[in-house]
């Protein structure tokens, strides 16, 4: 057997695996629920819960984040707060405080625009695949945002397959509908009960 027909049986080998990859990743999707999360204890978390009462429900999160406003063009060291790993000693209230004191600011814009968004907090439940995982496999997301007082401002999950994604979940308080002229709030509610049933299965 020439190395012309070597090459080619084990390019076509190769391609045939390569598609078999593929094809079994878009049927079963990425597992990132690794932490049992169940659709139930989503639909646990309020808004207006206090954190520690989060960590009850839904156990620690992989990471947080927060966002710490714009900076100068000419800031050398803009500061950046996010995808912080947890661990059993991650104190995410003093970490987020000592951020947000006063004097902690890296550029003049940054010191102003801090001071407009107020302290806020990203907590991510869910751990989101390797590039090329991302593109073939369907996988979910669930993230649990915080205000300035530490407790549940809102809820949100989204499913993503390949360059598409579509929320399965939100949980947010927003302006009445019937009395725009006040500040009256509700909370508003979006689910897609299959797909957050599937991705959040209940653990028998």
């Amino acid at each position: 057997m020439n190395t012309t027909k070597k090459t080619l049986i084990v390019s076509f080998i190769v391609l045939t695996l390569c598609l078999l990859i593929i094809g079994t990743s878009f049927r079963k999707g990425f597992h990132s629920n690794r932490k049992g999360i169940q659709y139930t204890d989503i639909e646990k978390v309020y808004v207006g819960m206090p954190l520690d009462s989060v960590f009850l429900v839904l156990g620690w999160p992989y990471e947080f984040s927060s966002n710490l406003g714009c900076h100068d063009l000419t800031c050398r060291h803009p500061r950046d707060v996010s995808d912080i790993k947890m661990t059993n000693e991650t104190n995410i209230v003093h970490i987020i405080d000592s951020i947000y004191q006063s004097t902690n600011y890296c550029c003049k814009a940054n010191n102003i625009s801090m001071n407009d968004i107020g302290k806020n907090v990203t907590l991510t439940y869910t751990k989101r695949p390797a590039f090329l995982m991302s593109i073939f496999k369907s996988y979910p997301m669930l993230w649990v945002h915080l205000d300035s007082v530490y407790r549940v401002r809102s809820v949100y999950a989204k499913y993503y397959y390949g360059a598409d994604d579509k929320c399965i979940y939100s949980l947010s308080p927003s302006l009445s509908l019937h009395e725009k002229d006040s500040n009256e709030e509700y909370v508003g509610l979006l689910a897609d009960t299959v797909l957050l049933r599937k991705y959040f299965p209940t653990i028998e």
